[in-house]
Order: C-alpha cells, then structure tokens, then sequence
C-alpha cells in the first residue's frame, strides 16, 4: 500500500467515526465533548489500523483524529440544524448519515483516494452551513 492510499484509509475511517460520532446532532458544550470523544477514538482506532495502512502509529493516529473531529463537526451542525427544523425528524438524517458513514468506510478500504472527494464535500458543506448562517446573523443585526 502506498503513502497516499494509507493516508486515504486513515482519513477515511477517521471521518467516519467522526459522521457517527455527529448524528447525535448536539450543540454547545456537549458538542464539544462529543467531538473530543470522537477525536479519542480516531486516534486510537488509526494508531491501531497503522500497520495495515504501512504508516507509523503517531501519523497514522493523527490522520484518524483529523478526520473524526472534522467529520463530527460537520455532521453534528447538520444534524443539529435538521433536528431543529424538523422537530423529532432528526433520527432520519441521522440514520442517513450513518448509511453514508458505512460507504465511507467502503470507498476508504477499495479505493482510498475517493477519501479526498469525501473531504472536500465536507469542507464544502461546512463552509456552505458557515456563510448561510453569517447571513443570517448580519439580517438579525440590521433588525436592530
């Protein structure tokens, strides 16, 4: 396995931990928390997977906690935001994200390098939830 396809594993799993860690959709401190766990868990499981991914532990630890903590940061937002609009609607996205957390681990076993594109969706819906929510914000203030 190559450094770029072990990379790609690590990220993978990372961000898929992090996508189940975040359907519990929480907010505030609690958000936190629940992302430092997720971070925890993705450094062990890729300190663990390291030997498979022909990696060192540390880099192969560090990759997975990238990965967790961005993926539980975004999901967590989304589903956040779905719960909050929906009312108790939040258990169908949530259990959507996981079904997609089952196909990152796939993409991230067969073919590593689809972990990139899984990455940048994140980092697009990310900054995508970010502006909306600064618009919204800069409409509140002028109602001021």
């Amino acid at each position: 396995m190559s450094f770029l396809e072990g990379t790609g594993l690590e990220l993978g799993i990372g961000i898929a931990i992090g996508m189940l860690a975040g359907t519990t959709g929480t907010r505030g401190s609690a958000r936190g928390r629940m992302t430092l766990l997720a971070g925890v868990i993705g450094l062990v499981v890729g300190f663990l997977l390291s030997g498979a991914a022909d990696l060192s532990g540390a880099l192969g630890g560090v990759l997975a906690l990238v990965g967790a903590v961005l993926g539980c940061l975004v999901i967590s937002d989304l589903v956040s935001g779905a719960s909050r609009r929906e009312g108790s609607g939040g258990g169908a996205v949530g259990f959507l994200v996981s079904l997609v957390a089952l196909l990152v681990v796939a993409a991230a076993l067969l073919l590593p390098v689809l972990t990139l594109l899984v990455i940048v969706g994140l980092v697009w819906l990310g900054a995508a939830r970010h502006r909306r929510a600064q618009r919204k914000h800069a409409g509140l203030r002028v109602l001021r």
